[in-house]
């Protein structure tokens, strides 16, 4: 468990998403690597795994808020009911901090939008899981990685954020994109953290 006392951050949310996984060999009677290899069956299954990490760092988790996927935030209700108390303000307390913010996207071709929405939301640490075909790892998608850092800096909101939002992103293993089959063997589960002073995304674990 990361525990209240410990600040999210990407490397501690791509570690414990891994653990997670490897935990969850078995899910409600099933082994979570055939679930996997179905797109619909796993997107409430992962969901269900976010929402475990957000929960264990102490924030609020909650499903498409902002159409978000998973979005933690803190509660700070009960300092503004004491301010407008005290002020005599008739006002319902609403008062938050977003601190994380989760895309999950099967399509392997098309989660480039998950990137570009998470730029125009402010919270600390952005993550968007997602996979590649699995002939197209290695070089491939270090390629895809490096465009898609050098389209993000054309984005005006980016740099409203910078070196103070960590944009992480998770890519695991998709079918074979000649063949269309399955023909990976484990999830393959690989992190990308983007470095503001190299201006591109560099390998977690």
């Amino acid at each position: 468990m990361i525990g209240y006392y410990m600040i999210m951050n990407a490397k501690k949310f791509l570690d414990e998403f891994l653990k997670k996984i490897k935990k969850k060999s078995v899910y409600e009677g099933r082994k979570l690597f055939d679930i996997y290899k179905s797109d619909s069956a796993y997107t409430p299954v992962i969901t269900n795994i976010i929402n475990e990490i957000i929960k264990e760092a102490d924030y609020t988790p909650q499903n498409e808020y902002f159409r978000i996927d998973v979005v933690g935030w803190t509660s700070h209700y009960a300092d503004m009911k004491k301010d407008a108390d005290e002020e005599g303000i008739d006002i319902k307390p609403h008062l938050w901090d977003l601190k994380i913010a989760v895309e999950h996207e099967n399509d392997k071709s098309d989660w480039s939008d998950e990137v570009m929405k998470l730029i125009h939301v402010k919270c600390p640490l952005k993550v968007v899981i997602a996979y590649s075909y699995s002939d197209e790892r290695g070089i491939t998608e270090l390629n895809k990685l490096k465009f898609l850092a050098g389209q993000m800096k054309k984005v005006e909101a980016f740099n409203i954020g910078k070196k103070q939002e960590e944009y992480l992103i998770i890519l695991g293993n998709g079918c074979n994109h000649k063949t269309g089959m399955q023909d990976y063997q484990d999830f393959g589960y690989i992190g990308y953290l983007y470095d503001w002073e190299a201006e591109a995304f560099t390998k977690l674990n």
